[in-house]
């Protein structure tokens, strides 16, 4: 009896793919780590960049062809230059070069990567690193500036302007505001209000600076401190926490109550999260984004809904919760959660 070929109808392919994936950020980095995207500001042969750089002629010439295949270069009449998102994104300088900040954010997933995805699985967690460290913070929030003013800081602004009250508002708070990009960008859209960026100390240091890039003295204040063990102050119209309630996620109670006390009657409460559903297993690219955090015993995901449950508990009058598309540089870690609740007039 002949035997057949199996009947296959699903996309066998896509697994594949994912292999793919992995080649093209090693591409991407390696052409970042080697300062490629500076030297094709303008059109040069790939001899050129060789030469530059001292790197291998014939390597340097199949690497810049697949950076035209990956959409990073344009080549013509066997010249190289940097296409827009490049120019605009991969150059060293500049204030919305990303560079620095995608290695930076790459060290948080070697742990899992080259066989140590499997060593964890298999042995679990190692013995958790000290990032106590004021360096480690004050550096993350530097390299975090290009990427809020990337589009996401543009993007939260909008979306909090949108708020029935918005120009009614004369107070905001940033609570860990880090280095203080999307406080500004609020700010801006408001005619008059006054904001207060609080964060601790080595990256208050960080806001400052960015304050006053901006010109941004006479309506905004910085703080440094832990607004879950210092004073945050009281009379704010409007308060905002931005991707940083996670590291409070099993008190959220208390972090709830302290808000709505420092709210004025029908002050609202914008939040910025993830939302992973209830059993860990979507979306795909929360979950993903997370993994490595997770492995090494550091679960700090947010469920869906889990912010608005916490506002309700303390007291909030009302909660709304929308979920925030892929736009405004909000992507790469996942959809996003804005939550917002009002505390009762």
């Amino acid at each position: 009896m002949r035997k057949e070929l199996p009947k296959v109808n699903s996309d066998w392919g896509r697994f594949f793919m994912f292999q793919r994936e992995t080649l093209r950020w090693e591409l991407l980095k390696t052409a970042i780590e080697l300062g490629l995207f500076d030297l094709t500001t303008e059109a040069v042969t790939s001899d050129e960049v060789a030469d530059g750089l001292c790197l291998h002629r014939e390597n340097t010439e199949h690497m810049m062809n697949a950076l035209v295949a990956l959409g990073c270069l344009s080549k013509e009449d066997g010249k190289y230059v940097n296409n827009g998102q490049a120019e605009s994104f991969l150059t060293s300088e500049g204030e919305t070069s990303l560079g620095e900040s995608l290695l930076y954010m790459e060290k948080w997933m070697l742990p899992v990567m080259n066989g140590g995805m499997k060593d964890l699985v298999k042995n679990g967690p190692k013995e958790r690193k000290n990032i106590a460290d004021p360096a480690i913070w004050e550096q993350g929030a530097r390299i975090t500036v290009n990427h809020s003013r990337c589009g996401r800081a543009q993007f939260i602004a909008d979306r909090v302007s949108e708020l029935p009250e918005f120009q009614s508002f004369g107070s905001m708070l940033d609570l860990g505001a880090g280095p203080g990009i999307i406080a500004v960008a609020v700010t801006s859209v408001h005619d008059s209000m006054k904001s207060v960026v609080l964060d601790q100390s080595p990256v208050a240091k960080v806001a400052e600076e960015i304050v006053r890039e901006y010109g941004m003295e006479d309506r905004m204040t910085v703080r440094s401190g832990d607004y879950m063990k210092d004073d945050i102050g009281s009379g704010y119209d409007l308060i905002m926490a931005n991707f940083t309630l996670n590291f409070y996620r099993d008190d959220l109670s208390s972090v709830m109550t302290k808000v709505r006390d420092a709210l004025n009657p029908g002050g609202v409460f914008v939040v910025m999260s993830d939302g992973i559903s209830f059993d860990g297993t979507g979306p795909a690219d929360s979950v993903l984004s997370w993994l490595p955090t997770t492995l090494q015993g550091e679960d700090m995901s947010i469920r869906t809904g889990q912010i608005s449950s916490a506002m309700l508990e303390v007291g909030f009058g009302s909660t709304e919760v929308r979920v925030l598309p892929d736009e405004g540089g909000m992507q790469g870690h996942g959809p996003v959660e804005m939550t917002v609740g009002r505390k009762k007039a």
